[in-house]
């Protein structure tokens, strides 16, 4: 299996500089994750991922392009904005050389070696129409439905908005390898059917388990303190800690990150902190991002009226939807007492602090508050370094180079928005404050 991006990435720039769209948590899984669950039960040899060149080392396949043929077996192609995979068992069962379609957009396909090498080229470089095109000359094809969720995601917000029913659809895939729990101890109250709990979590009551909505997941090593509230749809990753929290519906809570407060119909990538009180509503995190006390964001104008997002390099959208919060990408911090609008996009390693209302956009490797200056590399990373390192992870040479990679690959976006008049922290003399 192959997982490819298409030519929609940028629409997902603000939150995947550091990470292909595979790789993004919608649902319990991210589509790598769950592409590799079937992967295993259909005998298949994994799957492997084509992403933007800056991303490759980290998410790519060892050995790069030519790994991907050298089994000589049938490969199957997967767009990486494919949210459900319940099409994929026909494809497996199709002839070889057949191609799916959502739309006009290529969604995936089962080839013979040779036809799949004339188009592997194209996909690495996220030119998926001409691929398309150079498939449907020797392959047969299938459009099996709009290009739109649950078949393809469209912007950041269906990340979201698809999340609580695509808990519900991985139900199969999660209830497969973690146990039902059917008795509990006297302080932890279960209602509804569907929990499922690792037998190495650990429950500390009083707790509430609410399943009457949907499922729910709690993974090995996750703990759930006392007086926490968790409401189905929701999984909650292996090593987290729900800290007296109450979790909405609707919500995805990856590994190993630190959550209090309130949180309703959000994404938590994984190794991430919200650990204490504040709203987070209808959003996305990324990894590695730290949110301070009382930071808080809305998901609701006070006129009921959809809520607007600004795509960085793309252009300004009307989601359609009423409630809708934040986007924080990878390791971007928020100091205490932050508020946020809903719709605002936050850049992959932003550092804000010391101001009352947050832009609702902010570049990448942004630095301040009541002025924004570039963020020295040099201090981005070793700030990424101490606060991996407190997460037991180390920042590894090819991770250390996608992220220097990403600081420069997004400078035009902060030249293009930062005053002229104010000197980049990369070439200012002296300490930061």
């Amino acid at each position: 299996m192959i997982l490819f991006e298409d030519e929609a990435w940028p629409y997902f720039a603000t939150i995947a500089q550091a990470r292909p769209l595979f790789a993004l948590r919608v649902g319990a899984l991210t589509l790598a994750e769950r592409a590799a669950a079937l992967a295993q039960q259909y005998g298949t040899n994994g799957a492997m991922g084509l992403a933007r060149a800056h991303l490759m080392a980290c998410f790519g396949p060892e050995g790069g392009l030519a790994a991907c043929l050298h089994v000589g077996a049938p490969v199957v192609l997967i767009n990486g904005r494919a949210l459900d995979l319940g099409w994929l068992p026909a494809l497996l069962a199709e002839p070889l050389n057949t191609v799916y379609l959502a739309g006009e957009c290529l969604l995936g396909a089962r080839l013979a070696p040779g036809l799949a090498s004339a188009v592997l080229f194209y996909l690495q470089r996220q030119e998926a129409f001409i691929a398309r095109d150079e498939l449907l000359r020797f392959a047969r094809f299938r459009d099996i439905g709009p290009a739109e969720p649950p078949l393809l995601l469209r912007y950041p917000w269906d990340l979201v908005s698809e999340t609580g029913e695509q808990i519900v659809r991985d139900l199969p895939l999660l209830a497969a390898r973690l146990p039902l729990l059917r008795d509990a101890p006297p302080e932890v109250t279960l209602r509804g059917e569907h929990i499922y709990v690792a037998a190495e979590a650990r429950l500390d009551g009083p707790l509430v388990l609410d399943a009457r909505d949907g499922p729910i997941f709690i993974e090995a090593g996750a703990h759930i303190e006392p007086f926490s509230l968790i409401q189905g749809p929701a999984y909650i990753g292996a090593g987290s800690l729900i800290s007296s929290a109450r979790i909405r519906g609707a919500t995805a809570i990856g590994p190993v990150c630190r959550i209090g407060g309130e949180v309703e119909a959000s994404i938590v990538q994984g190794f991430s902190n919200k650990h204490h009180d504040g709203f987070l509503g209808h959003s996305w995190l990324g990894e590695w991002v730290n949110i301070g006390a009382m930071t808080t964001n809305s998901d609701l104008k006070n006129n009921y009226g959809p809520v607007r997002v600004n795509l960085e390099g793309v252009g300004q959208f009307d989601s359609g939807l009423i409630k809708l919060g934040v986007f924080l990408a990878d390791h971007v911090k928020l100091g205490i007492g932050l508020h946020l609008n809903g719709g605002t996009m936050i850049g992959t390693g932003s550092n804000i602090f010391g101001i009352h209302n947050v832009p609702k956009n902010v570049p990448p490797f942004s630095w301040g508050g009541d002025v924004f200056r570039e963020y020295r590399i040099e201090n981005m990373i070793s700030v990424t370094r101490t606060v991996m390192g407190r997460r037991k992870r180390s920042l590894s040479p090819a991770y250390e180079a996608l992220l220097r990679d990403a600081y420069e690959l997004t400078r035009p976006a902060r030249e293009h928005t930062m005053p002229a008049a104010i000197v980049p922290v990369s070439q200012a003399v002296g300490k930061e404050r």
